[in-house]
């Protein structure tokens, strides 16, 4: 720990140097308060291009803590939207895990060649809810659903056959042999999860959902808004004024 003398020494070189208070604290790795700093340094002469840098360091702090408040007060307004419109969706659970997983599916998912079709992801939230939506809106039996993981051949297969086993809660005798990945970044320790379901029925299903919606927008879209207050928003749009929402 520095004594003090060796301290304001520290200090009083430093801001010779031309760095700021906030500089300074950094460097010497102890606590000093500002009005210390300021009567140490009191009498020290600082060229122009000093006095200059230390403004325009001033003037960003200043920038930069105005962006951060407003990026949580947006924050904060984004959070209040979205609790709003989540009390729109049907308090029903079956309803929402229809809409939901076939939305997801028509994201996400694909259909193999043959009678099956698939999911993949990392997130094992999506898979999650994939896996509800497969055994509880398709009814798919568990013993059709298999399960392959693509991971990077610098990570551990069996850890990850084994997390995978615990999101899906299907035993490592539904797992396909894991496909092994060659890449330059290593994102994914747990490797990517592939889901398939071979059942034509449920197959038929899913494409008959999303044929469904995808005719259908426009009346959906005329449901949803019967059932949407309108909400007047003031405050800054492209034109001015206020806007539906």
């Amino acid at each position: 720990m520095l004594r003090k003398k060796d301290l304001y020494k520290r200090v009083v070189f430093l801001r010779n140097e031309g760095s700021t208070y906030g500089e300074i604290l950094e460097k010497i790795d102890f606590k000093v308060s500002n009005s210390t700093l300021s009567r140490w340094c009191f009498n020290i002469n600082l060229t122009q291009a000093q006095k200059e840098r230390i403004k325009e360091k001033q003037r960003n702090f200043k920038l930069i803590k105005f962006l951060i408040e407003n990026a949580k007060a947006d924050e904060e307004r984004a959070k209040s939207w979205a609790e709003e419109k989540m009390k729109l969706i049907p308090e029903n659970d079956f309803q929402f895990l229809l809409l939901s997983g076939i939305m997801l599916y028509w994201a996400e998912g694909y259909n193999s060649i043959g009678k099956s079709a698939g999911f993949t992801n990392t997130d094992p939230k999506m898979i999650e809810l994939i896996m509800e939506f497969f055994r509880k809106v398709l009814e798919v039996d568990d013993k059709k659903i298999r399960i392959m993981i693509r991971i990077e051949k610098r990570n551990d297969v069996n850890k990850a056959m084994d997390y995978w086993s615990g999101i899906t809660k299907l035993p490592l005798s539904s797992f396909y042999k894991s496909e092994i990945l060659e890449t330059k970044r290593n994102r994914y320790p747990n490797g990517m999860c592939r889901v398939t379901i071979h059942d034509v029925s449920a197959r038929r299903k899913i494409n008959n959902l999303l044929n469904l919606i995808k005719n259908n927008r426009a009346p959906v879209a005329q449901r949803i808004e019967q059932h949407t207050p309108k909400v007047k928003v003031t405050g800054s749009t492209p034109v001015g004024g206020t806007i539906n929402i």
